[in-house]
């Protein structure tokens, strides 16, 4: 029996090896490596994210020397009460974004073509003398000024105005271009406009 007991004893109890690998530590940490590493990019990634939520991405494609002289606020208080006086115009509004100078001319509801175009072109020449086009609206060679948009339109289609009788003029002139005068509401391509509409 006491033999029995014995080769249970050494049955049960294994010798440690103390040539045996040991991998475990090593193993988890490498793996934990690995996976903190692409989590701490995603994390910097959402939380610089978050911190600009809400705010616009704002750039500057201009440099030293652009939109040399400025428009000031004055100058475009001064535009406006120049064009409102302009015959035929109801109401004028002027803004001035991303370098362009806008300005929408409402006119009568019964203004003609004729009349947005002469009325275009009256504004054109009001801006040029409180502005000078060849000094706020044409580049130079070291530097970009500029660009000037004036739409005159008698009414904005809705149900007591039809379409048909619409009338909407842009003049375009930007710092490295001419002065280009469109009718937004008169097809350049009618044979065009009927295949694409048929």
């Amino acid at each position: 029996m006491a033999k029995v007991s014995k080769l249970k004893q050494t049955k049960t109890k294994k010798k440690k090896n103390p040539n045996a690998p040991t991998q475990g530590h090593k193993l988890v940490w490498f793996t934990v490596i690995l996976i903190a590493i692409p989590c701490l990019f995603v994390g910097y990634v959402l939380l610089t994210s978050m911190g600009g939520q809400g705010e616009p991405v704002v750039g500057n494609r201009f440099q030293k020397g652009d939109l040399d002289p400025k428009i000031t606020e004055e100058n475009i208080q001064s535009i406006k009460d120049s064009v409102s006086t302009i015959g035929g115009v109801e109401d004028a509004t002027i803004n001035l974004k991303s370098a362009t100078l806008r300005v929408h001319l409402n006119l009568v509801d019964d203004a003609g073509g004729d009349t947005c175009e002469a009325v275009i072109n009256q504004a054109y020449e009001n801006i040029n003398g409180i502005l000078p086009i060849d000094t706020y609206f044409t580049n130079r060679e070291d530097g970009k000024m500029y660009d000037v948009e004036i739409d005159a339109y008698n009414y904005i289609v809705d149900d007591a105005h039809p379409a048909e009788g619409q009338v909407y003029y842009k003049l375009t002139k930007t710092g490295a271009g001419s002065k280009v005068i469109d009718n937004l509401t008169s097809p350049k391509d009618e044979e065009l406009v009927n295949q694409i509409t048929r």
